[in-house]
């Protein structure tokens, strides 16, 4: 048992060893090389001696030569002192055959190449296709990869690899990679004397793997249901080379770079289809997936009426206490979520049944309704429990208009001081009675005629119309009132480094060829004309830059912009052509 448990222990040791190592170079001697030109290297480490024989075989009897007194501490062994070429020589040349010196006298040179410098290894693929990050190389196939080694001297002896800490093998070919993982490949290359390089890393990581992208609808999404207010996001994922891209296409258009939520508001109710697909940065590209929504941008309409005990009288039906309004919600689409309603301006209270009208005199009832996206409308009824009618349960048709200076962009209008705003309602049952509004939620005026408003900026009118029971409707409009024209800018294609003086003003001074661009915005309806007039000339429309310029000359430019609603400003620009 003793000796099993040893042998056990040994064995392990060995294999720790094996891993601990299996990244280490291998050992390579130091050693001299001819190549098959005939010459020799050396590595220049290695200690020289010289040995003399009378023949030229391997095996013959040879003499190590003694330098002489001068050179003993330098020789036996001596060092190669020069990097590659190095000779030797011995005076004048004997003839072989007459043993005669041969004139003019020249040296026997022998030569030795030293070599002390490691090869160098560079590695390419076969695919150029590749994204590299945080040193690793990925790829989307399999791969092969190869290894070049080049050395000045003795030249490459061989290249050794070692794959995912594997001990070092000398590399026979070309080696392939085709599994989807990271490879860590260490890599020298050692020469004909001995000299290795040292080792070098490379990682490469095979991604056959495609990308996942997943849509996201949020807010207000209910049984692929959506609102004009959702959004519709792509979280898009790749473990390996990471996403390069992510595109959309939507009813079968164009595909366009996915870089924000898609917003799809302006697109028309009704369904709706968006493909996308993702792909990564070595070219693995995700199967098309499609997601079919339903745009839902109306609201639920709500019906109210009276029910219960009523009575006639003078001609006319009334209700009694005893009556109960009934309200009744529906909805094109996603379903009707919620009916509330509120009594003289009172808290919202939930409705589940139909409700007494249990206070007397003139009432108001307010109703929301949204549905299961959160499409909503409020509505207000206006009635006199003394006087209720079941019969009639709809309010005026109400609409307004503009006389004079308008523009409308994005369903707002934009308005001036001098702007009329014309309210209108009809009733084709109870007949209309009368007509009041409120600008900004503030005192609520009967309308008679046509007006207008002195107030520049956003304004909010809420107009509410009655018919001869009571029965009525409310609209609200937003408006932006713009008596301000457009701000006016100016530059110069020069800087000016200097002024002209005359009858005591400073004026900037430029050269003949100067020209100067003019440009203008509108911070609400946008620019529509700019006219410019030089000194005191014809108005002219600005169409490009101005230019031509007389020397000595000094020059007023007034320039004029105009809005959309027909507001104008002016700049004048006064410089001085030298």
């Amino acid at each position: 048992m003793r000796s099993l448990k040893l042998l056990l222990f040994i064995a392990v040791a060995l294999l720790i060893s094996t891993i601990s190592n299996s990244q280490e170079p291998l050992k390579h001697k130091k050693k001299i090389y001819r190549a098959e030109s005939g010459r020799l290297y050396a590595n220049k480490d290695l200690p020289i001696y010289f040995r003399i024989a009378t023949s030229g075989d391997d095996n013959a009897e040879s003499y190590l030569l003694m330098p002489d007194e001068g050179s003993k501490k330098y020789a036996n062994p001596m060092y190669l002192d020069t990097e590659g070429y190095n000779t030797f020589r011995s005076p004048s040349k004997v003839d072989t055959v007459t043993r005669q010196t041969v004139y003019p006298l020249e040296d026997i040179i022998y030569e030795l190449y030293s070599d002390s410098k490691s090869p160098v290894t560079k590695f390419s693929f076969d695919n150029k296709n590749y994204y590299k990050k945080d040193s690793i190389y990925y790829f989307g196939e399999k791969l092969e990869v190869k290894f070049d080694a080049s050395d000045a001297t003795s030249g490459v002896e061989d290249t050794y690899l070692s794959i995912d800490k594997q001990v070092y093998k000398k590399l026979s070919s070309i080696i392939e990679l085709n599994e989807e993982k990271i490879y860590h490949i260490k890599y020298y290359s050692v020469d004909h004397v001995g000299n290795a390089e040292t080792p070098k890393s490379i990682y490469i990581k095979i991604d056959l793997t495609k990308p996942t992208t997943k849509l996201i609808a949020d807010p207000d999404l209910y049984n692929d249901i959506i609102s004009p207010r959702t959004k519709i996001t792509l979280d898009a994922s790749d473990e390996n080379s990471k996403i390069k891209k992510t595109v959309f296409s939507i009813n079968g258009g164009s595909f366009y770079n996915y870089t924000n939520p898609i917003v799809i508001s302006g697109l028309k109710e009704g369904e709706h289809t968006i493909a996308y697909y993702s792909t990564d940065n070595v070219g693995n590209e995700e199967a098309e997936k499609q997601y079919t929504f339903y745009l839902d941008k109306t609201a639920p309409m709500i019906v109210d009426e009276l029910v219960g005990n009523t009575f006639i009288a003078n001609g006319k039906e009334y209700s009694s206490g005893r009556s109960k309004v009934k309200l009744t919600a529906m909805d094109n689409k996603a379903g009707v979520q919620q009916i509330r309603y509120s009594i003289n301006d009172g808290d919202f209270l939930e409705y589940t049944a139909p409700f007494y009208l249990s206070k007397s005199g003139k009432l108001k009832i307010q109703t929301f309704v949204n549905d299961n996206v959160n499409n909503q409308a409020i509505n207000l009824i206006m009635t006199n429990k003394s006087n209720i009618s079941y019969v009639d349960l709809s309010g005026p048709t109400l609409g307004h208009s503009f006389q004079g200076a308008n523009f409308i962009a994005n369903d707002t209008a934009y308005i001036t001081s001098e702007t009329k705003i014309r309210l209108a309602a009809k009733d084709d049952a109870a007949g209309y009675k009368r007509l009041e509004y409120s600008v900004d939620n503030g005192e609520v005026k009967g309308y008679t005629e046509s007006f207008s408003i002195s107030n520049e900026g956003l304004h909010t009118i809420t107009y509410t119309a009655y018919d001869n029971v009571d029965n009525s409707s409310t609209n609200t409009f937003i408006c932006v009132e713009d008596n301000s024209g457009p701000e006016i800018f100016f530059r110069f294609s020069i800087i000016s480094d200097k002024t002209k003086t005359l009858d005591g003003k400073n004026y900037d001074t430029y050269p003949s060829h100067v020209v100067l661009f003019l440009s203008t915005t509108d911070s609400s309806v946008g620019f529509e004309n700019m006219l410019y007039s030089i000194n005191g000339l014809t108005e002219k429309p600005y169409t490009s830059l101005i230019t031509g310029f007389q020397k000595d000359k000094l020059y007023t430019i007034k320039v004029t912009s105009i809005d959309k609603l027909g507001n104008r400003s002016q700049k004048s620009i006064d410089f001085y052509v030298e």
